[in-house]
């Protein structure tokens, strides 16, 4: 029995020193191959700027645009008098779309778009300033689907596109500009 005792010992400390050499840090780093990393390629940089082609006409983004503001500004009346966050950055979004809208327009265009978007500008301050709660629900909300039946009778694709900026790229020496 001492003979099994030391034995059994033997192999439970053979065993615990196994497992203690085999956790270690070491014997990993000694024995297993590193990766090779791969070789560095340097990044391409281009010093030359010129003119470049947009990717899209300009109707297509006041397409874009239009669909954009509509969509927000259904949102926005919607959220109007519910979570003062959500409403003022869905008032943001109608505006910034608005404002995209107008940078497709011809001046003569933009110029009669313009008190629209200070009137949606003004209200979006006023849903900010948390003015869109309680009493003064009802004139804002009467206020922004008035602004929006405006925008969207006078300022459809359709009735518009005589008056969207042409697509045409200034190739003029010393120029290299895309127009907007």
């Amino acid at each position: 029995m001492k003979k099994n005792k030391k034995a059994g010992l033997f192999l439970v400390s053979l065993f615990c020193l196994a497992a203690l050499a085999g956790g270690c840090e070491t014997l990993p780093k000694k024995f297993i191959r590193k990766k090779k990393e791969p070789a560095h390629t340097p990044a391409v940089v281009y010093l030359e700027e010129g003119p470049t082609q947009k990717k899209f006409s300009n109707a297509y983004y006041y397409k874009s645009h239009f669909t954009f503001w509509k969509t927000w500004h259904d949102e926005l009346s919607n959220r109007l008098g519910g979570n003062r966050k959500k409403a003022a950055r869905t008032a943001q979004e109608t505006l910034g779309h608005l404002t995209d809208m107008n940078r497709y327009l011809v001046p003569e265009k933009q110029k009669e778009l313009e008190p629209l978007i200070q009137n949606v500008r003004r209200l979006v301050q006023d849903i900010e300033n948390g003015r869109d709660l309680g009493p003064q629900q009802g004139p804002i909300k009467v206020e922004i689907e008035r602004t929006q039946r405006l925008i969207a009778n006078d300022f459809t694709y359709d009735k518009v596109k005589d008056f969207i900026e042409p697509d045409v790229v200034d190739l003029s020496p010393g120029r290299g500009k895309v127009s907007e």
